[in-house]
């Protein structure tokens, strides 16, 4: 077939114009490689250090509102909110506490700065403010 379709370009049958014959003939020249990324490294994030905070779903502390901002429900050992250079879905890694979900925003809450959805109010408080190594997974 390859031979064919190049005949007809050598002999300009079919009246195939000019840069179509060359696009024709560039992909017939080209290989078809198989890569082996068995051995592949992968690129581990990077880990950051970040403040971090601790909020409750308790009406006072949300503004009212008793859902995330991206709709999804205060979710134990599973809510973050973020900064909106974050989106909603990605998941961060946090040094001592495990991987969490970014579902919720606050007005408070920009640059490197998030804040830990925990649902007892005496246990946020206890969390307070600290610095944390944290790494961002992706979505």
């Amino acid at each position: 077939m390859d031979s064919e379709v190049l005949q007809i370009i050598r002999t300009g049958g079919g009246h195939i114009p000019v840069y179509i014959a060359l696009i024709l003939i560039a992909l017939l020249n080209v290989n078809s490689t198989q890569v082996d990324v068995s051995n592949a490294v992968s690129i581990e994030p990077a880990w950051e250090t970040w403040e971090l905070t601790a909020y409750t779903d308790a009406p006072e502390e949300n503004g009212g509102w008793t859902i995330t901002a991206s709709g999804a429900p205060f979710t134990d050992d599973q809510t973050l909110a973020c900064p909106k250079s974050i989106p909603f879905g990605t998941e961060i890694e946090i040094d001592g506490v495990g991987v969490r979900t970014c579902h919720d925003r606050g007005g408070a809450i920009k640059g490197k700065r998030i804040d830990v959805f925990i649902r007892d109010t005496d246990e946020a408080q206890r969390f307070g403010r600290q610095k944390r190594k944290i790494r961002i997974l992706g979505e």
